[in-house]
C-alpha cells in the first residue's frame, strides 16, 4: 500500500476515535510532515477527516468513504482466501469515471487483453453510466457501481453468469441492510416497488472465431437509498467486502 492506503486504512481500523499524528508516522516510518501531507490530500478529496491538536485525526464513525484500503480491512479476516487476494491485487477504485463497463473495456486494452480473472473497477461516480438497451443508469454520489471482468474458461458450473452474479448480489443486500429483496427476470432487484440494482452483462468476442473472450459485468446499486432504510447502516467498504466473497465463489 502506499502511503494514501496506509492513512486511510489506519483511520477506517479506529473510526470514530482519534489516532496521532507521531503513531501513525512511527507505524508507517513517515515523517509527521508526511503523515501531515497525507491528511490534507485526503480531506481535499472529500474525506471527512477531524484534525484537534495534541488529539490527533479522526474518521467520524458514520463516514462512508469508499476505497480499496478501506475494503481490504472489511476483508482483513479472508486474508487467506487465495481468490480474494488476487481480486484485491486486482482492484480499481476511481474517483469518477463515465462508466466502469467502459473502463473494464480500457483495462483489457491496456493488457493485450490478457485477462485477469475477477478484476474489479469501481466508480463513487459515473458520468455515462449504461443501463440495458442503450438506457443511462443514474448514478449520484453514495451508490456502488462497480464492474467484474470474468474469463469465461474459469467460471465454475453452468449457470448463466448475470443470474449468478443477480443472486449474490440479492443476497448480500438482504443481509448487510436487512430488507426484503425481489428480483426480476431482467436481473434487476427492486426493494417493493423501488429500483434498486441494475445489473448489465457485456461480452467481449473473437471478431474471427465468435469465442467469448470475457464477459464484463456491471452492476449499480443505489446505496444511497438502501442506508436510509437500514438500522444497520453499513458502510459501502463492508457491502462491496461482502460482494467480493460472494464473487469469489464463482
Amino acid at each position: 500500500m502506499n502511503t494514501r492506503e496506509k492513512i486511510i486504512q489506519a483511520l477506517e481500523a479506529a473510526k470514530g476515535e482519534y489516532v496521532s499524528g507521531e503513531s501513525l508516522a512511527e507505524e508507517f516510518g513517515l515523517s509527521r510532515n508526511a503523515v501531515w501531507k497525507g491528511i490534507n490530500e485526503l480531506k481535499k478529496d472529500g474525506y471527512p477527516i477531524e484534525s484537534v491538536r495534541n488529539k490527533g485525526y479522526m474518521l467520524p464513525g458514520d463516514s462512508d468513504m469508499i476505497s480499496k484500503a478501506g475494503i481490504a480491512l472489511c476483508l482483513e479476516k479472508e486474508r487467506h482466501s487465495r481468490s480474494l487476494s488476487v481480486m484485491l491485487d486486482n482492484l480499481h477504485v476511481y474517483d469518477e469515471l463515465d462508466s466502469t463497463n467502459i473502463q473494464a473495456r480500457r483495462e483489457l486494452l491496456l493488457d493485450g487483453f490478457d485477462i485477469v480473472h475477477k478484476t474489479v473497477i469501481i466508480a463513487k461516480t459515473q458520468s455515462s453510466g449504461r443501463g440495458h438497451r442503450g438506457s443511462l443508469f443514474d448514478s449520484p454520489d453514495g451508490g456502488i457501481y462497480l464492474s467484474m471482468i470474468l474469463d469465461p474458461d474459469k467460471l465454475r458450473g453452468t449457470s448463466p453468469v448475470t443470474r449468478t452474479m443477480a443472486d449474490i448480489v440479492t443476497a448480500v443486500l438482504e443481509d448487510q441492510y436487512g430488507i426484503k429483496a425481489v428480483k426480476k427476470k431482467d436481473n434487476s432487484i427492486y426493494m417493493g416497488k423501488e429500483k434498486i440494482c441494475g445489473i448489465l452483462t457485456e461480452a467481449v468476442s473473437d471478431l474471427e472465431t465468435g469465442i467469448y473472450s470475457c464477459f464484463i459485468v456491471g452492476i449499480g446499486i443505489r446505496a444511497d437509498i438502501l442506508r436510509n432504510v437500514s438500522e444497520s447502516k453499513p458502510s459501502r467498504n463492508r457491502v462491496i467486502a461482502s460482494l467480493m466473497k460472494g464473487f469469489a465463489k464463482i
